[in-house]
């Protein structure tokens, strides 16, 4: 049987922890690492107030500090764009000194530093003032991985097992995620949850030692990665030839699954961007993926796996206290590609009672992930759509945006903006649709590099002059796939619907991407001219440009001033703010340059763009794309029903 799993994968694979609900005080309380229990941004930000007041008040201020710091940290790491940010740079630095020989001290600058040899510097310091410190433990383990230290691995993962730092049921997904692949393979791993114990395990009881296990993100460490790409016949690659993470870690994928002599396998915990990327050659074999370039069938070994070698008794009924539920219970997710693949593929040889058997099991592991609404539309029973959820995004934000075009249709005044999708993202990750917020990230734009050689050196506040950063809220977003820009449509249209908002001026709206005539026909905005603004030029009487296009081999305008007289001569190298320039009669703001828009049809968008001539940045102009693109974002219609 050919793979059956994707499907599945899609929306169920998740590496984020869950949110837990917050206790009903603000007293501080030791503030636990996310891997073992996760809360929401006010419990932690809760806490920060709590503990800061401790650094001031309370009988152990060191303590407090450590607490402190890690409650603002958290707070950061799950905050939304209204929820307060915390300066980790001041808290840092308004530490006593008087503190510098404390191990607290040390750890938070081992947590803050990013230098790899400061960071490791302060970490071993702290370890040495305090060596019965757990807190360390995870870190030194680290610090020898990176110096192919086994024997010193192997004694802090034995003091951390036999403290119980690791919960029976974490330390039985990772045995499953060993037992899933073969006789000396390479398994490629991704987080703490899913590496520390699988080590231990290795080093400890003597399990599956056969097996590599290799955290990809440790790979971004130059000395670690140099020695197990020798040590595996890999030919070396630099960091430098990458900018951005996603970049480096699909490369090492690729060496791994293209050069290594061993059997290569992913832990279904890898981040989506990866299983993404080499899709067709991955095969759900358990809890992990086998990398092979030729078809098998692999139901066939995720079937053995599951009833010959799984550990599973703690999936049905769990006999002793876990810590960190609610992150167990999310990592336990990752069960439910291979049940349901297998529960299919029973079904399918008529094993009615085998299949009807992991019907209870399927729902169990659901249920404490809070994903039931999912499970049972996906057991054919409800539609996942139906199901409550949460949003930050107002009813009345939505409709304000919107201007008439015609009967019944309105558009967005400017195109869809940072902030405005960060609000979307936020709401993805609230309602925790891990797999859709994979989905639709729009990942940073590195802008400079996209300047020629000869403009690389100039100053912030020269290349952003007029329109602001391009990353700023009020800029358009850019860089997204035409599936999240039709993902953020369902969307609102699922929120503006669902309101119960009394001042919601429709019922029922869909939000959508126009067809090619509807969004020439808003730019248009009831002329016929090439422009938007109801003219045949981009310059004005006095020579100035009229829109956001690329003209740096356009002769300035001789009245405007020095700085207008500069490469981006019509105000920005790149996406300024969305009502930049005049609207069109319609309302509508840079329907040519900014960000060519995306229609509903796949690869096409709209109206050109700032890296675009301006007689390739008409209404009529077209700007094929087949990946996200800086320079491509879109425009929100909504039909009202």
């Amino acid at each position: 049987m050919v793979k059956y799993f994707i499907c599945i994968i899609s929306l169920l694979f998740s590496t984020l922890t869950l949110l837990g609900a917050r206790p009903g005080n603000v007293e501080p309380v030791k503030i636990e690492p996310i891997t073992k229990v996760t809360y929401d941004h006010s419990f932690y930000a809760e806490q920060a107030e709590a503990w800061k007041e401790q650094t001031v008040n309370g009988t152990n201020v060191a303590d407090a500090w450590l607490n402190y710091y890690k409650a603002a940290r958290y707070a950061n790491i799950f905050a939304d764009s209204l929820s307060k940010k915390y300066d980790l740079d001041a808290i840092v630095g308004n530490m006593p000194t008087s503190m510098a020989n404390t191990f607290e001290f040390n750890y938070i600058l081992y947590a803050h530093e990013n230098d790899l040899t400061a960071k490791y510097e302060h970490l071993l310091k702290a370890h040495e003032i305090a060596p019965e410190r757990l807190d360390s433990y995870h870190s030194m383990i680290n610090y020898y991985v990176v110096k192919g230290d086994n024997e010193q691995i192997a004694k802090y993962g034995k003091a951390l097992f036999e403290a119980g730092e690791f919960s029976p049921s974490l330390m039985a997904w990772n045995y499953n995620v060993l037992a899933s692949v073969e006789k000396n393979a390479i398994l490629l791993t991704h987080g703490d949850n899913d590496t520390y114990p699988a080590w231990v395990l290795q080093k400890v009881k003597d399990t599956r030692k056969d097996v590599e296990v290799i955290n990809i993100s440790f790979l971004m460490y130059d000395e670690y990665r140099e020695r197990v790409f020798s040590e595996l016949g890999i030919i070396p690659l630099s960091s430098e030839d990458y900018p951005g993470y996603q970049d480096m870690y699909l490369a090492i994928a690729r060496r791994f699954a293209l050069q290594a002599d061993r059997p290569v396998y992913f832990a279904t915990s890898i981040p989506q961007f990866i299983r993404k990327e080499l899709g067709d050659s991955l095969y759900l074999v358990g809890m992990a993926f086998k990398y092979s370039e030729t078809p098998f069938d692999n139901v066939a070994f995720l079937k053995n796996n599951f009833e010959n070698k799984f550990l599973k008794d703690h999936l049905r009924i769990q006999l002793e206290p876990d810590t960190g539920s609610n992150v167990i219970a999310n990592m336990n997710m990752h069960y439910l590609p291979a049940i349901i693949t297998l529960r299919k593929h029973y079904v399918d040889s008529g094993e009615s009672g085998k299949a009807g058997d992991l019907v209870p099991l399927i729902r169990r592991i659901a249920k404490k992930a809070g994903k039931e609404a999912y499970i049972s539309h996906y057991l054919g029973e409800t539609d996942p759509d139906n199901k409550e959820f949460v949003t930050g995004i107002s009813a009345r934000s939505l409709q304000k945006e919107m201007v008439a075009v015609r009967k019944n249709l309105y558009a967005g005044a400017t195109e869809v903006t940072n902030e405005q999708y960060d609000a979307f993202l936020m709401d993805l990750l609230k309602n925790k649709e891990y797999e859709l917020l994979d989905k639709c990230k729009a990942p940073k734009t590195n802008w400079r590099s996209l300047l020629p050689d000869k403009y690389q050196h100039l100053p912030d506040d020269q290349l952003f002059w007029n329109g602001g950063h391009p990353d700023d809220g009020r800029a358009p977003v850019q860089n997204i796939s035409h599936e999240a820009a039709v993902e953020y449509c369902k969307w609102i249209t699922r929120v503006y619907n669902n309101s119960t908002d009394k001042k919601k001026e429709y019922g029922q709206v869909k939000f959508r991407l126009p067809s090619e005539e509807e969004w020439e026909f808003a730019a248009h905005g009831g002329g016929t001219t090439p422009y938007p603004w109801g003219g045949f030029y981009y310059r004005n009487a006095k020579g100035c440009f009229l829109f956001n296009t690329e003209v740096s081999n356009e002769e300035p305008c001789k009245d405007c001033s020095d700085k207008a007289k500069t490469p981006d001569r019509d105000g920005g190298f790149f996406p300024v703010v969305g009502n930049a320039y005049f609207p069109n009669d319609f309302g509508l703001y840079n329907c040519s340059g900014n960000v060519a828009e995306m229609i509903a049809v796949k690869g096409v968008a709209k109206g050109g763009s700032w890296e675009d001539h301006p007689d390739d940045s008409k209404i009529m102009s077209v700007k094929k794309y087949s990946a996200p693109s800086p320079a491509i974002g879109f425009r929100v219609f909504m039909e009202v029903k």
